[in-house]
């Protein structure tokens, strides 16, 4: 790392000989930047989202959207297991692999895979050293606790009493003694040599599934139910350390300086916990090899508490929670998720770095029987080196691109290539990778719909890059004009087709300015002009709505009509993309609406007589129709009552009406108003006196 570069520093030696990650593909026991500048657009990838999103090989991406060498990783398959639960490093430097299958223990070392001891059980889900040095095994779904011997060996220590699950072991460097999270009851047991086993603890939890000791004797247990973090200081001595919003503890870890982390879990779906009534590899409630199902992922966070106490979160993930919690002898903090078989490391200054990713889909887990993928143990070979390569995601264009240059920020000397191709994953029909570039330069890959960016760091496993930026323009689609309506401004212009129309009820009050709003499908997404026309229904001419000067970029616009003629209209709305396009480049397409009812005018109430109790007349209107006939009496003349005209329907610009107001006239007499509108909603009042 370069000293000009802040962030996350890696004691990479320390990490080749102790962090272990452990894949397995099996079921959880707890659960384009793009702008636009007249054509051209940018692929920006500059954030972890956007850098991680393709092949990782050998290859870290932090926070901070750096891209440098990683981890170089192995690939041993682990036997027959289906599943690793946990890990054990040896003073030899050789790892043991506690897994499921008959509860065997895998020993990996020097690059070869051996079966260490079979325990009968359903899996070895803890494995720890004993004051002695021998190694110590726990099982489930038994409970029983055993001492491998090598060489296939193990002698049952002890079955613990109404315990099914031994979780983890760790051995108290103080008092020598073994210490076994259990559940279902969530009790602590101290564990003799001599195969006795005594209650350290009993919490209220139903499983306790993490233990850490500390020099002084201190014990920090981890629980699965409500995530209490216990702090154990004797025989029965505990307080809750921290409540963890979410279900379970997964794992702790302690470093030499005496800081505890702790990775904690909210899950979406409920554990699956191995049960003693079922036989073989399908032990876990609820489930059978046909109904199975790998857990949603939940959410995960990394805790660090200091040496007083104190609680700070270093990294919260809402897409996945976390199986796996280790230390480098820098002390940094590893997490292994539960999706997409991610490794993360964070420092001091929260700065997170995606160090590997593996093609399994959990990391470091303890895990129940499930699929038959195979478990997989990948050692650390190297930091950096040939196979340090960076594969962007497949970016998409949308239309075919041509493509310009492609700039990049490093630190050291980094080699780009890109490749591009027409189909969304990448074949044999794309073209080849393009001559490495070892500065910014133009992209000598084809025209293409998708483009891919690789960057190789076999030079200098130190270099950095970041901010890579690639610079292309679209083949020019026309936008096109889908629909065009016409409304009231504010209006949604939504209506059912699929029911009868509604009928009674006020009329709209009628209003001069009319929205008109209009859709419009946009394949390169230019930046758009829109032109607004209207004409007489039967005319040809097309008048300009806006001035020639105006520019409209927004789908809708208040047309005010007030000063013009009443009648029937068309409106046209054009769309062109000349703002983004050069003259002899720019399309442009245009579409009608429907026929536009301008009517600013109240109609007309003539010939208005009474005879009695009859009021008769004539509404007309300029443009029509006539669409209602009301009438309010004295003393209420706000309460209107409607009316039918003669012929019973509401269908022409001039209706003869005759109004029986008998039965609204309490008294026999009064003062009568009639008021009849129009379609466009202009209204025109006439009142008679009825005696």
């Amino acid at each position: 790392m370069s000293p000009m570069e802040p962030g996350l520093s890696m004691n990479r030696t320390s990490v080749l000989a102790r962090l272990v990650a452990l894949i397995t593909a099996s079921f959880v026991m707890a659960q384009t930047s793009e702008a636009s500048a007249v054509g051209t657009r940018t692929f920006r990838l500059d954030t972890l989202e956007e850098l991680k999103g393709g092949e990782l090989e050998g290859i870290s991406v932090d926070s901070l959207g750096r891209v440098r060498a990683g981890f170089v990783l192995g690939n041993l398959p682990v036997g027959d297991a289906s599943a690793v639960w946990c890990s054990l490093v040896m003073p030899d430097g050789s790892v043991l692999l506690g897994t499921g299958n008959d509860g065997k223990v895998f020993r990996v070392h020097q690059g070869q895979v051996s079966e260490y001891a079979t325990t009968g059980q359903l899996a070895v889900t803890a494995l720890s050293l004993d004051a002695r040095g021998k190694v110590i095994a726990g099982t489930i779904p038994n409970g029983k606790v055993f001492v491998l011997e090598g060489q296939g060996a193990a002698k049952e220590l002890v079955s613990l009493p109404d315990t099914e699950h031994v979780w983890a072991l760790a051995l108290d460097p103080k008092s020598k003694a073994v210490f076994a999270a259990t559940g279902p009851e969530g009790k602590l047991f101290r564990l003799g040599a001599d195969g006795s086993a005594q209650v350290h603890f009993d919490s209220d939890e139903a499983h306790l599934i993490s233990l850490v000791a500390a020099p002084d004797g201190t014990l920090y247990a981890g629980s699965s139910g409500n995530a209490l973090l216990y702090k154990i200081t004797g025989p029965g001595r505990a307080t809750v350390m921290y409540d963890f919003p979410g279900d379970d503890v997964k794992a702790l870890a302690l470093a030499k300086d005496g800081r505890l982390f702790a990775i904690a879990n909210e899950h979406q779906t409920p554990p699956i916990i191995p049960r003693t009534n079922q036989s073989n590899a399908d032990k876990s409630v609820g489930a059978s090899k046909s109904d199975r199902v790998v857990p949603k992922p939940g959410k995960g966070r990394l805790v660090r508490f200091d040496t007083h106490g104190r609680a700070e979160e270093l990294l919260f993930n809402a897409d996945s929670h976390f199986q796996a919690l280790a230390l480098g002898d820098d002390g940094i903090p590893y997490v292994g998720t539960a999706k997409d078989g991610e490794v993360y490391a964070v420092d001091d200054a929260h700065t997170s770095m995606l160090v590997a990713d593996t093609p399994e889909r959990q990391v470091g887990a303890m895990v129940l029987a499930g699929n038959t993928d195979p478990a997989v143990f990948h050692p650390i070979r190297a930091v950096g080196g040939t196979e340090s390569v960076w594969n962007s995601a497949v970016l998409d264009a949308g239309l075919r691109a041509t493509f310009g240059q492609l700039t990049w920020r490093a630190t050291g000397p980094v080699e780009l290539s890109t490749r591009t191709g027409n189909t969304e994953k990448p074949d044999a029909s794309w073209s080849p990778w393009s001559p490495a570039m070892a500065a910014p330069s133009k992209m000598a890959s084809p025209p293409a719909r998708y483009l891919q960016i690789r960057a190789r760091f076999s030079r200098d496993p130190s270099a950095i890059v970041r901010e890579i930026t690639a610079y292309f323009v679209t083949d020019n689609a026309r936008a096109v004009v889908t629909s065009v309506t016409v409304g009231e401004p504010g209006s949604s212009d939504t209506k059912k087709s699929d029911s009868v129309p509604e009928s009674g009820g006020d009329l709209a009050e009628a209003k001069s300015k009319l929205k008109l709003s209009w859709k419009v499908n946009n394949p390169d997404n230019d930046s758009l002009r829109f032109r607004l026309f209207y004409r007489f229904e039967d005319a040809t001419v097309w008048r300009p709505i806006l001035p020639a000067h105006e520019i409209l970029t927004k789908t809708s616009y208040e047309w005010d009509t007030a000063g013009l003629p009443e009648g029937t209209y068309r409106v046209k709305v054009e769309a062109s993309d000349e703002l983004a396009n050069p003259p002899l480049q720019t399309l442009r397409h245009s579409l009608e609406s429907g026929t536009v009812l301008i009517d600013n005018t109240p109609p007309l109430i003539q010939q208005l007589t009474v005879a009695g109790k009859i009021i008769r007349g004539v509404a007309v209107d300029g443009v029509g129709p006539i669409a209602r006939i009301d009438v309010a009496v004295d003393p209420n003349l706000s309460l209107w009552t409607p009316f039918f005209p003669a012929d019973g329907i509401f269908d022409d610009r001039s209706e003869r009406f005759e109004l029986d107001v008998s039965s609204l006239l309490a008294s026999g007499s009064g003062l009568v108003a009639v008021r009849v509108s129009d379609a466009a909603g202009n209204r025109v009042v006439r009142t008679v006196d009825i005696r």
